[in-house]
């Protein structure tokens, strides 16, 4: 009832600071005195708006603020209402058929890959108007819709055995050393997928289980395997956990496990930009050699593969990089041989961006002279041959040119009458010309839409 409502906002505020609550109810028409008082209090708090106004508002706080955490209802924000940061549902009233679906859905709802269900704490005995409820759907369609404690107790338990198996050689403790061959093991056997898969349910089932003493059975366990995934953060990823996001939704998380000291000095590994000053700062940043070349491999890995086809430069090393995180996969790796390399590689990204600048080339001509450069043998100033190609096709890459297939047509001529023009200059066989013409097509295609 309203009354309820209004009891229950007098004694959370007895335990809590006031606007760590709202009440949201239809409050015209009723003159009681203990509904009007809360009509005053929220006039007073919301700048005297209307109360449908003020009703709007809380919704938008809860949604996007840090205050109110909790909203106390009756009958209003069970249809219509769209906050899938709301975690937890307290019910004291009994709901039936579609109503009580509507509910545990607002309840349910997953968000940002950050939460995939909602804990329902029930004071009412709910469980056979649910079960009255789903009649209408197949056993196949709700299958695990709603978990009990003791489920949920147990997949913890089996979800922190499980993944603890990939790491069945390794020692548990929260030296720079283990963690490392942790990375190796996930990044050269494939299981990074699994094994982040496997944590994120982890995280969201330790914050369902609330004050349950599986958490501290389990706490250690679940401490070092948050130790590796936030250790994989910052080597592989390179990236850290968004940091409003677990405050918010993973307090506990942060409370028992981030807040411990070897999780804390993991939390503090910088993640350095891969720009001209990367070397350096890893230098000054990351000590241990073994932490460093690693370092360097996923930043080349990250930054090399995943944007080959956006940067010129990283196209043209990609086949190193990939013939060095083979040689991270080998079980004997050789860590000083893949620093040496790695150190190779960033140097010579530099130097070719280096020359980029000083030629003034865009990407597409960057890309096309480093492409004559491997494809045809000798020390030839392919320069000038560039800028020919560049101006012959400059009024034929106009915004939308590869959907039009006369633009492509013209397109494909130029390119044709240019590599006829380096066949008779270089003397390339009929394959060689074709194999070229067809690679400075895709540079074009890539780099000139």
């Amino acid at each position: 009832s309203k009354l309820a409502c209004e009891r229950y906002k007098r004694a959370l505020d007895e335990h809590l600071p006031e606007e760590y609550s709202e009440v949201v109810i239809t409050t015209e028409g009723d003159r009681r005195a203990a509904i009007q008082k809360l009509v005053t209090e929220s006039r007073e708090r919301y700048g005297h708006l209307d109360p449908e106004s003020i009703r709007k508002r809380i919704v938008t706080n809860f949604k996007e603020e840090e205050y109110p955490k909790i909203l106390i209802v009756t009958e209003m924000l069970l249809t219509g209402f769209d906050a899938p940061n709301l975690q937890v549902m307290y019910l004291d009233k009994l709901l039936k058929e579609h109503r009580l679906l509507q509910a545990i859905a607002r309840t349910n709802r997953p968000y940002k890959d950050i939460k995939e269900a909602g804990l329902v704490i029930d004071y009412v005995g709910i469980l056979k108007e649910f079960k009255r409820a789903l009649e209408a759907y197949s056993s196949g369609d709700i299958e695990r819709v709603l978990l009990d404690y003791e489920g949920l107790r147990e997949e913890f338990g089996k979800t922190i055995r499980d993944t603890l198996t990939i790491f069945q050689d390794l020692r548990r403790d929260y030296e720079r050393e283990t963690l490392l061959r942790a990375i190796e093991i996930l990044t050269s056997q494939d299981k990074d997928k699994e094994f982040v898969e496997k944590y994120k349910k982890l995280r969201k089932i330790f914050e369902l289980l609330g004050p349950h003493e599986v958490r501290l059975s389990h706490l250690e366990d679940y401490k070092w395997l948050s130790a590796i995934y936030t250790y994989y953060l910052k080597v592989v990823i390179q990236r850290p956990v968004d940091e409003a996001l677990v405050q918010r939704f993973y307090d506990k998380t942060v409370q028992f496990i981030h807040k411990a000291t070897e999780i804390e000095k993991l939390d503090d590994l910088p993640v350095i930009e891969f720009d001209e000053n990367y070397l350096q700062r890893l230098e000054e940043k990351v000590k241990n050699r073994k932490e460093r070349a690693a370092n360097m491999l996923f930043t080349l890995n990250r930054f090399i593969l995943v944007d080959r086809h956006r940067n010129p430069v990283y196209e043209s090393l990609a086949d190193k990089v990939e013939r060095l995180l083979s040689m991270w996969k080998e079980k004997t790796r050789d860590y000083r041989k893949i620093y040496e390399e790695c150190l190779k590689i960033i140097k010579e990204k530099e130097e070719l961006s280096k020359r980029q600048r000083a030629l003034g080339f865009s990407d597409l001509e960057y890309s096309i002279l480093l492409e004559l450069e491997k494809s045809i043998n000798g020390p030839n100033d392919f320069v000038p041959l560039v800028k020919e190609l560049s101006r012959s096709l400059q009024n034929h890459l106009f915004a939308g040119w590869i959907q039009q297939a006369t633009a492509q047509k013209e397109v494909e001529r130029e390119i044709r009458r240019f590599v006829r023009k380096l066949k008779g200059k270089f003397g390339l066989s009929f394959d060689e010309m074709n194999r070229l013409h067809s690679k400075l097509a895709d540079k074009v295609k890539n780099y000139g839409s």
